[in-house]
């Protein structure tokens, strides 16, 4: 199993020695997210991330399409991943957040353009990154250059993660990402709602079938991960579920149950995590770190590595 601490706290020059940190706590992953709040910007985040560590791989989880071009992308993609030897994964998602395209005087078009956009995004992506000739002539993007001439190819591999839970953008991943990044709930039209709408586990075998069909032979080679949006250590699970199912009006169970929740003793979430692998196929785990209303679960997810290795 591969473990990530996803983060974005604008920790300024301390977060050097934070990732420093990640790395001895024997995660494998460090990754950034893409808002525009206070918070760290993604490229240079992973950069330095990667600049003070040996062993750590780092990513995006994921950048928001809208706010950057595809060549852009694949140009800061391919830097980082050759600065860093190969230990960079670059996380893509259409965007969901309204506020966020509001503040910055952006259009906020429906989903389904969104999409589109991200589809024909990765379309240019995908052959910056591994230095062939891009030919692509869409409704939102056109970009034609021979192999070299935009990007520089990194030399190294650079997976590619596609993250979310709507159809076509599992079906997106199940086509062409090497990694499929999962989570169990929606937004609505504006992101001012949460839905819990595949946090059970019919729901996540649902969205992993969806990215099977697309991905028909090819499927077998496709990392599964999963963002763990509850990390709680406890001896009283009953009483910890009961309390994060309270503001969404759900009932404690399906805190209990999730695939994406994780409450208990560190034994109990080993456990679980190894159940979960066998069960689902997912095999790479990313949890917060300190966040607006939550603790990291930095510590606690390192003693649970400890205990799986």
């Amino acid at each position: 199993m591969r473990f990530g601490l996803h983060t974005a706290l604008p920790r300024g020059p301390e977060f050097a020695g934070f990732a420093v940190d990640v790395e001895k706590s024997a995660f494998d992953v460090l990754t950034v997210p893409d808002h525009l709040v206070a918070s760290l910007s993604p490229f240079s985040g992973v950069a330095t991330a990667c600049a003070v560590t040996s062993r750590l791989h780092t990513g995006t989880l994921v950048l928001n399409n809208d706010l950057r071009h595809p060549v852009e992308t694949a140009r800061e993609a391919a830097s980082v991943a050759a600065l860093s030897g190969g230990r960079f994964e670059l996380g893509l998602g259409a965007g969901h957040m309204k506020s966020e395209y509001d503040g910055a005087g952006l259009k906020f078009d429906r989903g389904g353009i969104r999409v589109d956009r991200l589809i024909e995004a990765v379309e240019v992506i995908r052959p910056l990154l591994t230095g062939e000739a891009v030919d692509v002539d869409g409704a939102h993007y056109c970009v034609r250059a021979d192999a070299g001439q935009l990007v520089a190819a990194p030399g190294v591999a650079v997976p590619l993660l596609i993250g979310g839970n709507g159809t076509r953008v599992l079906q997106l991943a199940g086509r062409l990402a090497d990694i499929v990044g999962l989570a169990g709930f929606s937004h609505n039209h504006d992101a001012t709602e949460v839905r819990l709408t595949h946090f059970d586990a019919v729901g996540l075998a649902d969205r992993i079938a969806v990215v099977r069909d697309a991905a028909g032979d090819r499927f077998d080679a496709i990392e599964l991960n999963a963002l763990l949006q509850f990390v709680v250590h406890t001896d009283d699970r009953a009483t910890a579920a009961a309390e994060l199912a309270a503001p969404f009006g759900v009932e404690p169970d399906l805190l209990l149950e999730s695939p994406f929740a994780l409450l208990g003793t560190h034994e109990q979430m080993a456990e679980a995590l190894c159940e979960r692998r066998e069960r689902f196929g997912i095999s790479y785990w990313t949890v917060f770190d300190e966040w607006p209303g939550r603790a990291s679960a930095l510590p606690v997810i390192a003693e649970v590595i400890k205990l799986l290795r």
